[in-house]
């Protein structure tokens, strides 16, 4: 991070393009439709394994402690609304329809041209140990498995990308390099963005 700049809470920017493709993924892996609540599960485990094993996540973003369990709040606000604030190449509409009933279905299949070999890799991998269970089994694997989520009666709470990265194992000189690694990136995107 730039000399100077005032602490802030340090995360890869959320990529809204290949969050549709990877839910697109999981959708197609659930006949077509999903649970709200199982589909944030499963896209946040993607990043969480990701992380472990890459240092990087898939699709990025701040993660929160809810009381269901750990979210990326972006993927939240997406499922929630159809699109993000300032987000202007947002392609989710075209694919997945608005939140009904606590369920999403996919209208069509996002091609995954931003998803790499092993990105759709960890998809699988997410999807077989995961896929089988309901979002209240899922919920409750989260619950007791992710030690970075904070168990909350309501509201949310941050999860630091610091604290999912010791989750996962990672060490300290590695969470220190992925969390320069984060905020340079982010400092980088937000100068290109200004343009």
């Amino acid at each position: 991070m730039p000399k100077g700049c005032p602490f802030i809470a340090v995360n890869f920017r959320f990529d809204v393009t290949k969050a549709t493709e990877v839910a697109c993924q999981f959708l197609k892996r659930e006949g077509g439709s999903a649970n709200v609540m199982k589909l944030v599960k499963l896209v946040y485990l993607l990043d969480r394994l990701s992380l472990a094993r890459r240092g990087i996540p898939v699709v990025g973003g701040a993660y929160f402690s809810l009381p269901n369990g750990p979210v990326t709040s972006e993927l939240l606000d997406l499922i929630n609304s159809g699109r993000l604030w300032g987000v202007a190449d947002c392609r989710w509409e075209e694919f997945i329809t608005d939140r009904l009933n606590h369920e999403v279905a996919m209208t069509k299949e996002a091609p995954p041209d931003h998803l790499s070999e092993s990105e759709m890799d960890l998809i699988d991998e997410v999807y077989r140990e995961h896929g089988a269970k309901d979002q209240w089994q899922l919920r409750g694997w989260c619950h007791e498995h992710c030690e970075e989520w904070t168990p909350l009666e309501e509201g949310r709470e941050r999860i630091p990308l610091e604290r999912v990265a010791r989750a996962v194992g990672k060490t300290d000189e590695q969470v220190a390099r992925l969390t320069e690694e984060a905020a340079e990136l982010s400092f980088l995107s937000a100068a290109l963005s200004r343009g």
